[in-house]
């Protein structure tokens, strides 16, 4: 749902104002993860034949996400246990509404082949609609050409022709719209009216790989507890080659007589089959882990695992250590994996983080922390909340005073932005009488109780938020050299000001040296 939408839904209401909103960024990976969980509670409790749906190369007409959002279910044979196709429909309603902490509401579609049933379901009027054969042609034909599922270039050509709809379409001929727009289309039209099957590849979800080892005599041994993981992970190493895929997250799990189990919970920064690597791992957090009780059964399994990419480091490797070399780094990961792995091991997988860049123009806000160890997708969890803001907004203004040198500088200067860049932005008060003037830069700065003349300034680069963010935000940023030596980045907030009214607040936000 688009952002403006969202908060115009959210003004309208009622509840809002009962319990805080919290705004969180699209994940994809999470996205679909549900949905693969959600088509395994189909299968288990509906029909075995449940698919997600497969995508085309480009993303489809109204579908800008280009990810899978809908589950293809095949019920021929299936509907009669819970009496008819509506009672059916009625149940996995009843199952989304209960069966999940958040009601889930889905729309849903019976149709005689899935093209059709995927067109009912995003095109509909109704949340569920049905149809059988006698009636496809008359349940579609008023739908619009989106829900053919063509990319936007091949829509944006039929609306040019004055096609908006699937009966407009039908009444050309096929040869020529194969000829003017392309054999995929003619697919489409055949697939919705059941001329042309179209395959659904049904889900499998891969078991987790989990081994256990319990123990003949219940024991506190190091040495021994060891020994028995090693083995665990030779058998775990096996089963990830046989899939092709590397650990990213191992759990062992020990359980104690009579004290509660222990779990350990290692992350990974990048996939890694290695069995050396893996236990190195394991052996790290043994080191600190505190075993007052005998152990009775050890279980180890990868909770999560994401395909294995092989990379040779040379053209020839000269001699057997070489050889090794590369191989090692081809299951285990870099050398850079295996260092952030063993630091994470050693302090902990939620203290070590990287930096990752965003879209937000707001300088304060224009980076995430994510964790770097276990994710499959590192960029979908942040330390704090940011808003998405398009980029940056640059206005370069002419000279602010007599003593500018420069304009704005370049994408490719270094000291466009400063080195340090500080959390909460700092209150400048203005020294001279020329604060009230929009078009300059005061000749000196107070802070923290003394005072920094402004020798020269570069600027201004004008950042500021659209509107749909809330309130609006504009700042005028200006680098400047003090008679110190210091360079700082300040900037004039004009977001404070009143309508008609010439008063800005100056902050200074970073500092160049």
């Amino acid at each position: 749902m688009p952002l403006i939408r969202a908060n115009q839904l959210l003004s309208h209401s009622p509840e809002v104002g009962k319990e805080e909103l919290h705004v969180l960024p699209h994940d994809r990976q999470a996205d679909h993860q549900s949905l693969e969980r959600l088509a395994e509670q189909i299968q288990a409790s509906f029909c075995p034949k449940v698919a997600v749906e497969s995508l085309g190369e480009k993303a489809w007409a109204g579908f800008p996400r280009h990810q899978a959002e809908s589950l293809l279910c095949d019920i021929s044979g299936v509907a009669h246990l819970f009496g008819d196709e509506q009672r059916m429909v009625a149940a996995v309603v009843k199952h989304l509404a209960d069966a999940h902490p958040i009601p889930l509401h889905a729309r849903l579609a019976i149709a005689p082949n899935g093209a059709a049933a995927w067109a009912l379901a995003h095109f509909g009027k109704q949340a569920v609609e049905m149809t059988d054969d006698d009636n496809l042609v008359s349940s579609i034909e008023t739908l619009p050409v989106e829900s053919l599922r063509l990319e936007t270039s091949v829509v944006e050509t039929l609306h040019r022709l004055g096609v908006e709809r699937i009966d407009q379409l039908l009444k050309l001929p096929r040869d020529g719209l194969a000829t003017r727009l392309g054999k995929p289309l003619v697919n489409r039209i055949s697939q919705i009216l059941g001329q042309l099957d179209e395959p659904i590849i049904v889900h499998h979800p891969q078991p987790i790989l989990s081994f256990r080892d319990e123990l003949e005599y219940p024991t506190r041994d190091r040495d021994i507890l060891l020994d028995r993981v090693e083995r665990l992970i030779d058998r775990i190493c096996e089963g990830l080659v046989q899939r092709r895929h590397g650990a990213l997250r191992l759990r062992c799990h020990l359980s104690l007589t009579p004290q509660s189990p222990i779990t350990m919970t290692i992350g990974l920064f990048a996939p890694s089959q290695e069995k050396k690597h893996l236990l190195s791992l394991i052996s790290t957090r043994f080191e600190t882990l505190s075993i007052r009780h005998d152990v009775v059964k050890i279980k180890m399994d990868v909770p999560l695992t994401a395909p294995l990419r092989h990379s040779q480091s040379e053209l020839f490797a000269s001699d057997v250590t070489t050889q090794a070399s590369s191989s090692s780094l081809a299951f285990g990961g870099s050398s850079l994996s295996r260092f952030v792995d063993s630091l994470s091991g050693r302090l902990g997988r939620d203290t070590v983080w990287s930096v990752e860049a965003t879209k937000d123009s707001l300088p304060e806000n224009s980076y995430k922390l994510t964790i770097m160890t276990g994710n499959q997708n590192r960029a979908n969890r942040k330390m704090r909340p940011s808003r998405t803001i398009r980029p940056a907004k640059t206005n370069t203004g002419g000279e602010s005073k007599a003593r500018t040198a420069n304009h704005l500088p370049s994408h490719a200067d270094a000291m466009r932005r400063p080195l340090t860049v500080l959390s909460q932005p700092m209150t400048l008060q203005p020294a001279d009488g020329n604060s009230l003037n929009l078009g300059d830069v005061p000749e000196a700065f107070r802070l923290r109780g003394q005072t920094h003349r402004i020798t020269r300034c570069w600027g201004p680069e004008r950042i500021e938020t659209q509107w749909w963010n809330g309130p609006s935000i504009r700042r005028d940023y200006y680098r400047v050299e003090t008679s110190e030596g210091r360079w700082w980045w300040i900037y004039r907030d004009f977001s404070e000001s009143k309508s008609g009214s010439q008063k800005s607040t100056w902050m200074l936000h970073g500092q160049f040296t």
